[in-house]
């Protein structure tokens, strides 16, 4: 039997003398076929390594786990949003979803460019101009919505990275709402609703493909999940090649006419989709462009 950490040998050890008090090293240590000059090496080491490790309180916290019916929506991008279908997100709650109604933002929910480190090629909105249109949108959306959260997307973190990380998800509401209960937020870029049977990971993932539903996949297979992801402002849904995930690109809330990248030069990077999606008895429905959409059956 071989021991790699020194602290495995430190909590046999410890479990060891709680039994059997009246083991000595030199017995436990030739019941591990272990020299005892390397047991007891590995058992300060052990110690060590507690004493150090005991005094750090670091921990990365645990991502959401929400249950219930939701909308779902991402890559607003205030304040460059498109503010019609930002409403269509209110009136298609109200209309089919009971109280209380709840809101998933699913990451880049700001802009950032205040904060950002590209290089700016024409003059942006200031970040107070940002913060008033996100408090206007906030507002508009609790009016319909009793419960916000919020998981983090790459703009989102812009201000982390800006600030060393000395900013948290609560300092980035807090700047916006004077009240920052209002919206529940998670420093992680991904959560897990549980609506009717089924279980979702929403997601806004680090990774981007051209193809649609590409990413969405291969993190629907690399964790077991049905997935709802944004990030690439892609309006999709399917099955993982295996038929047993259910997929989705849910889509954007931003302009793209706004966005000075996608507009001002030609380029041969994928189209923008505005859409965004509906988790009601554990089905989800996407909303898009007529005519991915019927919008006369639904508002």
């Amino acid at each position: 039997m071989r021991y790699r950490q020194p602290k495995t040998v430190l909590t046999l050890w410890e479990a060891e003398q709680r039994a059997n008090p009246q083991t000595n090293a030199a017995q436990f240590a030739l019941r591990l076929n272990m020299p005892l000059t390397v047991f007891n090496a590995k058992l300060e080491a052990g110690r060590r390594e507690r004493d150090i490790t005991g005094k750090l309180d670091f921990s990365l916290g645990q991502p959401l786990h929400l249950e219930g019916d939701a909308m779902i929506v991402g890559d607003i991008h205030c304040p460059f949003t498109d503010y019609e279908w930002a409403v269509k997100v209110s009136q298609v709650a109200k209309k089919h979803l009971k109280k209380p109604r709840r809101l998933v933002i699913a990451g880049d929910f700001f802009n950032m460019d205040a904060f950002s480190t590209y290089a700016h090629l024409t003059n942006l909105p200031t970040w107070a101009q940002e913060r008033e249109a996100a408090k206007g949108l906030l507002h508009e959306w609790l009016d319909a919505f009793s419960e916000i959260t919020m998981i983090m997307g790459n703009h989102d973190r812009r201000l982390q990275k800006f600030t060393g990380g000395a900013f948290d998800e609560t300092d980035i509401i807090s700047l916006v709402l004077s009240n920052p209960n209002l919206v529940k937020a998670s420093n992680f870029g991904w959560c897990v609703v549980e609506s009717g049977t089924q279980t979702y990971r929403i997601t806004h993932p680090k990774n981007y493909s051209v193809n649609q539903l590409n990413v969405a996949e291969a993190i629907a297979l690399k964790f077991g999940q049905n997935v709802i992801s944004f990030h690439e402002h892609h309006l999709s849904i399917g099955w993982d090649r295996y038929k047993r995930y259910l997929i989705v690109n849910g889509g954007s809330l931003v302009d793209p006419d706004k966005l000075a990248y996608a507009r001002l030069d030609d380029s041969k990077s994928a189209g923008m989709a505005k859409g965004f999606v509906m988790l009601k008895n554990g089905t989800p429905y996407v909303f898009g462009e007529e005519p991915f959409t019927d919008w006369e059956r639904w508002l």
